[in-house]
């Protein structure tokens, strides 16, 4: 198991502070998952393809897409604030995508 630490953080690096939206899902092959992880910045034609579904809301409430690849138990969430690149990214579990989904449900 793997996570992020977070030098002398401060309690908003800590806990997540914006709500977000999912607008859509966007599952990638193994090696394209993996050159985004480790590139990020560069454009993508998924994001270009979704970037109108990307925003923040007057609410605060980011409206961001879900991108992730066969064999992997996270994803990325994003926001590319108009752009074709990973501008605003975020990684998250799959299994704590599903348990808030599951969630919502009831």
């Amino acid at each position: 198991m793997k996570t992020n630490f977070i030098r002398k953080p401060e309690a908003s690096e800590l806990i997540p502070q914006d709500e977000f939206v999912l607008e859509r899902a966007i599952k990638l092959s193994n090696n394209e998952f993996a050159s985004f992880i480790h590139n990020p910045l560069l454009d993508y034609d998924f994001i270009k393809e979704n970037k109108e579904l990307m925003r923040i809301d007057n609410n605060e409430i980011w409206h961001c897409i879900l991108v992730t690849g066969e064999g992997y138990d996270f994803g990325i969430l994003v926001n590319s604030e108009g752009s074709s690149y990973a501008r605003y990214a975020s990684f998250i579990p799959l299994l704590l995508l599903k348990e808030m989904q599951d969630g919502n449900k009831n």
